[in-house]
């Protein structure tokens, strides 16, 4: 399996992109770096898209690049200290599950075990359940889920702030019986807050429901308003 790692730099996370980097290096994991902080254009291999790119230009510069089997997104801002293991595990775990979305726990995201977990879905003996949602500070995704989306004519283009990757992929995966996976034996570290607009990403999310297929449409429902309702592609 051939997972291939991605960075997304912006302004005010340079060091902690750059100790990602050194961590990952001694693991033989070469990142690619999509970066959106102009201060930093000089670094060599980075991917310099500009300041004015919010997470979908990010995202899809790195789907622009992406030719691996796996595709892992990291924040800059995600803080861990046992990358080798994960990537271990992710494989590991994808032998066994065939997942379609993979990730760790995380320690503030909105999509908190509460939100997520999918208690019929019971893992005996291990630290991984399936979720609604696995959110997208740091996760792996399998190419057949991206090329889904692709296939399926789902456009993120128009929306800047990307309140929409972690619900459609999810999404598509239910679609696909691919199980949507969280591992609790992993948790990343992620400060809380924001620095951009809720309001401009929450009705862009809106739109690109609105545009999207009817199948997709209804998972994505279903993830942010019933996660219950997700047993049904199981049956």
């Amino acid at each position: 399996m051939k997972i291939q790692t991605f960075i997304f730099n912006w302004k005010g996370q340079y060091d902690k992109t750059k100790e990602k980097i050194k961590q990952l290096k001694k693991i033989k994991v070469a990142p690619v770096v999509i970066n959106s902080d102009d201060n930093y254009t000089k670094e060599k291999d980075w991917h310099h898209i500009g300041e004015e790119s919010y997470f979908t230009a990010q995202f899809l510069k790195a789907l622009e690049l992406f030719d691996g089997d796996v595709l892992f997104h990291i924040q800059a801002d995600a803080s861990y200290d046992n990358w080798k293991q994960l990537y271990t595990d992710a494989e590991n775990n994808f032998k066994e599950f065939n997942w379609g979305v993979y990730a760790p726990n995380v320690d503030y995201t909105w999509y908190d075990s509460n939100r997520t977990d999918l208690a019929a879905f019971e893992i005996p003996n291990s630290s991984l359940k399936m979720v609604a949602n696995t959110d997208c500070t740091c996760w792996f995704i399998h190419k057949d889920i991206i090329n889904a989306a692709k296939e399926k004519g789902v456009d993120f283009s128009p929306y800047k702030m990307g309140w929409s990757f972690d619900i459609v992929y999810p999404a598509l995966s239910f679609l696909m019986k691919r199980p949507v996976l969280r591992d609790y034996s992993h948790t990343i570290q992620h400060p809380a807050g924001t620095n951009y607009n809720k309001e401009q990403a929450e009705r862009e999310m809106q739109s690109l429901y609105m545009s999207l297929p009817s199948d997709i449409q209804e998972a994505f429902g279903y993830i942010k308003t019933d996660k219950t309702k997700l047993y049904k592609y199981y049956m």
